[in-house]
């Protein structure tokens, strides 16, 4: 796994702080610059790229930081500013901001969050850095319209329905949901653009009912099997792991799993009607 400890320390700050993409590219940057590869030299184009980020417009910056660091050959920056990388700041932020939701943090779901990476494969190492920085997040107070509105612009549909899953499988995790947990959701849904189908499909894989299968699957009971096939089709193109391959193989297993659990309610809606 590529060096990211820092990309992520300082893209967390970045979103933070500067509440903006740029900020997230800035944050990255530097925590890149200053933690992943200390005690190696920093050219000064790579810092003109920097400066260049923090006092032109976003166009020129991000172009300043290309050319800066495409133009040092002898010192690259490992991996840049990758998706993974601005997925996984946004996901950690949000997940501060449901966890606080209740006015309470508890441990389930701070050990939910954790369990999350470590299904996912990351190591004892990278899980130290996963701990920290969700910790500095829950002590930092979050401004969830302006992130939700900058994730909207760096992410495809796609990814912020893995997200808006992953935030129902750590708000479960103690097995109760808080009236302030399920505001900040719909919070979220509304801020993300979410469908209200799919929305619907989400919470039913979570919220027990005795149609949570049809429910999962966004129809009624009734439907016909080409209204279900269509119906099926639509979610499995949505969850979909190829949709969120470019996050890498730990969350397209994320995806996996809710793309399984759509199969498992088509067959058992299926089996109905036959």
């Amino acid at each position: 796994m590529k060096s990211w400890r820092g990309k992520l320390f300082g893209g967390l700050i970045g979103l933070l702080f500067l509440r903006t993409p740029l900020g997230i590219i800035i944050g990255i940057v530097l925590g890149h610059l200053f933690f992943d590869n200390k005690g190696k030299s920093v050219s000064g184009k790579a810092w003109g790229g920097i400066l260049g980020m923090m006092f032109a417009g976003p166009l020129g910056a991000i172009a300043g930081v290309y050319f800066g660091n495409s133009i040092d050959a002898q010192r690259k920056m490992q991996g840049g500013v990758d998706d993974r990388a601005v997925f996984q700041i946004n996901l950690i932020s949000i997940l501060a901001y449901v966890i606080k939701a209740d006015h309470k943090v508890a441990k389930e779901e701070i050990q939910a969050v954790l369990s999350i990476f470590q299904k996912m494969g990351y190591g004892v190492h990278q899980m130290e850095i996963i701990s920290r920085t969700l910790n500095f997040a829950l002590n930092q107070p979050i401004d969830l319209q302006n992130i939700c509105a900058n994730f909207c612009k760096s992410s495809k549909y796609e990814e912020r329905l893995m997200l808006l899953r992953i935030v129902y499988l750590v708000v479960m995790a103690d097995g109760v949901f808080h009236p302030n947990e399920k505001k900040a959701i719909e919070d979220i849904v509304n801020l993300l653009g979410i469908d209200v189908q799919d929305f619907h499909s989400l919470e039913a894989e979570f919220i027990k009912s005795n149609d949570r299968y049809y429910e999962i699957l966004g129809v009624q009971r009734g439907i016909t099997k080409v209204e279900l096939k269509k119906a099926y089709r639509k979610l499995a193109l949505s969850y979909h792991p190829d949709r969120v391959a470019h996050l890498g193989e730990e969350y397209a297993s994320i995806a996996k799993e809710k793309f399984q659990k759509i199969s498992e309610a088509y067959e058992y809606v299926l089996k109905e009607l036959s």
